[in-house]
C-alpha cells in the first residue's frame, strides 16, 4: 500500500493548487454578463452550446492539459430557489453527473470558486475551455452577450 501514499499525496495536491488558481478576466466578465443577463437567454448561442457538448465533455473526461481550465454556464436554483444562470468550475463530470464550484465574483472583482455545486448534464447552458494564455473555446453565450453589449455601445 506505501508505494500508492507518494500518487495519492501527488493527486491531492495537484487538485488543492489547481482549486487555488485565479480565473481569467474572461470568466469575470461572464459571472457580470450573467448577473444581468435578458431573461429567457438568447436561443441562438445555447442551441450552438447544446449542439458542441458532448465534444466538450468527452475531451474533459479524456483529460485536460494542465492549465487548462473547463468551466460550465448551468441554471441552478439560487438561495430563493429562484433558477439562475451561473459559471461554474468543474471538479468531476462522471456520465450525466457534475460537481464543480460556482464562481462568484469576490470583493476585489476577481471571480474565485465558492459554494460546491452538484447538477445533471440537462442543466448546463454553454461549456468554456479556457487556456493560460486566455484564449478559450466554447463560451458561446458570453460571446453573443459581449457582441450586443457592443452594438448596444455603438448606437448611444
Amino acid at each position: 500500500m506505501r508505494p500508492f501514499l507518494p500518487l495519492l499525496l501527488a493527486v491531492l495536491l495537484t487538485g488543492a493548487a489547481r482549486a487555488q488558481q485565479p480565473a481569467a478576466p474572461g470568466i469575470a466578465l461572464l459571472v457580470q454578463q450573467l448577473a444581468q443577463a435578458p431573461d429567457p437567454l438568447p436561443e441562438l448561442p445555447l442551441k450552438e452550446a447544446r449542439r458542441t457538448l458532448p465534444q466538450a465533455r468527452q475531451r474533459y473526461q479524456r483529460g485536460l492539459p494542465t492549465g487548462i481550465s473547463f468551466y460550465l454556464t448551468a441554471r441552478v436554483l439560487n438561495e430563493a430557489a429562484t433558477p439562475e444562470p451561473v459559471v461554474v468550475a468543474v471538479d468531476t463530470w462522471q456520465g450525466s453527473h457534475i460537481s464543480g464550484r460556482i464562481m462568484r465574483l469576490g470583493p476585489n472583482g476577481l471571480p474565485t470558486p465558492n459554494a460546491p455545486v452538484h447538477l445533471d448534464e440537462a442543466a448546463v447552458l454553454d461549456w468554456i475551455v479556457l487556456r493560460p494564455n486566455g484564449t478559450e473555446e466554447g463560451n458561446f453565450l458570453g460571446k453573443f452577450l459581449d457582441l450586443e453589449e457592443r452594438l448596444a455601445a455603438l448606437q448611444d
